[in-house]
């Protein structure tokens, strides 16, 4: 008995059925690379590793926490409102491009090999940096600060 025949599933396919199965492996393929790739982010959906600083952020005052910046992604771009002035989130008051190495140099005159994410406009930057990471007197508990034109400041991301 020739092989395969023992379990009677074994006969010829043919040529139509041969080429529907190619076109079927094909679609499941296709279908789990972009699964595949849509979980990882490349559709561009995910933003890089500068979506993860998206949301609101405190800083403690007099010993209580008060919101004082949102991130916000608005296509492929970060805005930030405020709530500095007012109780409620001010309208986009800027746009934030994520921070490259150099611009982290600049910004923090840090020159190790810091593992960081940031984004930044010309007046605020915002960085989630290893928590413990220090740079002169600044020490961050929370791996998280604002840098604007006063210094860094401990920031608490809710």
């Amino acid at each position: 008995m020739p092989a395969g025949r023992a379990f009677g599933c074994v006969r010829r396919l043919t040529p139509h059925t041969m080429t529907i199965m190619k076109n079927l492996f094909k679609y499941i393929v296709a279908g789990a690379c972009v699964s595949l790739l849509a979980g990882c982010g490349v559709d561009g959906a995910g933003g890089g590793p500068e979506a993860e600083l998206v949301g609101v952020y405190a800083i403690k005052k007099n010993g209580v926490l008060k919101e004082v910046v949102k991130i916000e992604r608005q296509g492929d771009r970060y805005i930030m409102r405020d709530k500095v002035r007012t109780p409620e989130w001010s309208e986009p008051k800027m746009q934030m491009q994520p921070v490259t190495r150099e611009r982290w140099a600049r910004i923090t005159t840090d020159s190790e090999n810091t593992k960081f994410v940031g984004v930044s406009s010309d007046q605020l930057a915002i960085f989630k940096v290893p928590p413990g990471w220090q740079k002169n007197s600044f020490k961050t508990e929370t791996g998280y600060f604002l840098f604007y034109s006063q210094g860094p400041v401990e920031a608490f991301k809710l």
